[in-house]
C-alpha cells in the first residue's frame, strides 16, 4: 500500500466514523439546520386616516413617540359645517409619525398619523414536512441569536398559509428532482426594551412538543 493510498482509506474511516457518530446522536447539521427557521422581527402600523367631512386640527394631544392607548384622542378637529371630532387612537401602541400639525386643513381620506402596535411579528417559511409540528394559537419559543446576551421569549403562531410563491420550487434529492411545498408562518411576540424590528428572530421545530 503506498503513502497515497494509505490517506484516502484514513480520510474514509473519518468520514464513516463521523456519519456513525452523527447518526448515533440524531440529526446531522444540515438537518439540523433546516429545522431552524429565521425571519426578520417586524412591527405592524396602522395608519391614522380622517374619515370625515373636511375639516381642520384644532389640537394635537400627543407627540411623536408616545405610548397610546386604543381609544385615545390623538386629534382634535372643527369640521367646516362647526363639529367638533375627535381622532381615536385605533389600537394600544407608540404614535411614531405624525403627518399633521394645528391649523392644517383635513380632507376625507387624508392620513394624518401612525401607530406601531406593541406587539411585533416575524414570518418564516416551513417545509411541508415539519408543519404538522405547528398549529394556530400554539406557544412557541421565539429566539434572538444575535443580542449580544442570548434571549428568547414567548411567542404564538398567528397563522398559517400556502406560500403559492414557493409553488413551482424544486430541490434535489437523491433519486432527481421533486416539489417542495413550503407554507407561511407568522409569529407574534410582545414587545419589549431588548427587541427591535429588523433583528433576526429564530424558531427551533425541534424544540416543539407534540
Amino acid at each position: 500500500m503506498n503513502f497515497k493510498a494509505g490517506i484516502y482509506i484514513g480520510i474514509a474511516i473519518v468520514v464513516i466514523a463521523g456519519g456513525a457518530l452523527l447518526a448515533a446522536k440524531g440529526k446531522d447539521a444540515v438537518s439540523q439546520a433546516e429545522s431552524r427557521k429565521q425571519g426578520v422581527l417586524e412591527a405592524e402600523q396602522n395608519m391614522v386616516v380622517y374619515d370625515k367631512s373636511k375639516g381642520i386640527i384644532v389640537k394635537i394631544n400627543a407627540a411623536a413617540g408616545d405610548s397610546v392607548k386604543q381609544g385615545d384622542i390623538l386629534f382634535k378637529v372643527k369640521t367646516a359645517e362647526g363639529a367638533d371630532v375627535d381622532i381615536l387612537s385605533p389600537n394600544d401602541g407608540l404614535l411614531s409619525k405624525i403627518m399633521a400639525k394645528p391649523g392644517d386643513q383635513l380632507a376625507q381620506g387624508m392620513p394624518i398619523a401612525v401607530v406601531q402596535k406593541t406587539s411585533y411579528y416575524a414570518d418564516l417559511y416551513v417545509q411541508e414536512g415539519e408543519i404538522q409540528k405547528l398549529d394556530v394559537n400554539k406557544s412557541i419559543q421565539v429566539h434572538f441569536p444575535y443580542l449580544k446576551r442570548s434571549a428568547q421569549v414567548d411567542g404564538v403562531v398567528a397563522s398559517i398559509s400556502a406560500a403559492p410563491q414557493f409553488a413551482s420550487l424544486r430541490m434535489t434529492r437523491e433519486r432527481g428532482q421533486a416539489d417542495l411545498s413550503m407554507y407561511l408562518v407568522r409569529i407574534t411576540v410582545k414587545s419589549n426594551s431588548d427587541l427591535l424590528p429588523g433583528m433576526t428572530a429564530e424558531v427551533d421545530l425541534d424544540e416543539i412538543v407534540d
